[in-house]
């Protein structure tokens, strides 16, 4: 019996401890730094297809996110949470603007749509939809905007970009279709 009771408030405990979890501004720091690293590791083990400084350039860019983060944390108390999320925020979509401009090289410079299009799959489309999750789970912390609308916007963005990756990936789809609907107008 006492058993019990110690697990249950152990239990208790344990949830008490994840309800009150808040999402610091840091966080999307940390987030561009690990997004950085992955883009440094990738160009790393496809090194043919990019330039030999690109992994070094993406290294300093994670080591300049952390030596950021170093620095700030002593003047954490000086700035307001309010200027420690733009700055963070601000590194986060520099890192996603450069898992973007990875696609848009792959497709654009290098016309190797196969690898643009398995990219944006696997490395493009789950970045932007965690960073999303997580921008929209801070400003519903911050009560500047409701849970259910981070729900209804990350499910019509997850559609909205899965169905356009499929697009992306499939065109001849969209030819069938628009094919179809012809001969149904005739």
């Amino acid at each position: 019996m006492k058993t019990e009771l110690s697990f249950k408030n152990a239990l208790e405990k344990s949830m008490v401890v994840v309800t009150s979890f808040v999402l610091q501004p840091e966080f999307f720091a940390l987030l561009g730094i690990d997004l950085f690293l992955l883009l440094s590791l990738l160009s790393c083990l496809l090194d043919e297809r990019f330039p030999k400084a690109i992994p070094y350039i993406y290294q300093l860019a994670a080591i300049y996110g952390f030596g950021h983060l170093l620095i700030s944390r002593n003047f954490l108390d000086m700035f307001g949470e309010y200027t420690r999320f733009w700055y963070s925020f601000l590194y986060l979509v520099i890192a996603l603007a450069n898992v973007v401009a990875v696609n848009v090289y792959f497709a654009v410079l290098k016309r190797q749509n196969t690898i643009a299009k398995i990219w944006s799959v696997a490395i493009t489309f789950p970045s932007i939809l965690v960073a999303v999750y997580f921008v929209m789970q801070y400003s519903s912390m911050q009560n500047s905007m409701p849970s259910i609308m981070l729900q209804i916007s990350l499910l019509i963005s997850a559609c909205v970009i899965g169905l356009s990756l499929i697009i992306l990936a499939r065109p001849e789809i969209i030819r069938k279709l628009l094919h179809k609907r012809k001969e149904v107008i005739r």
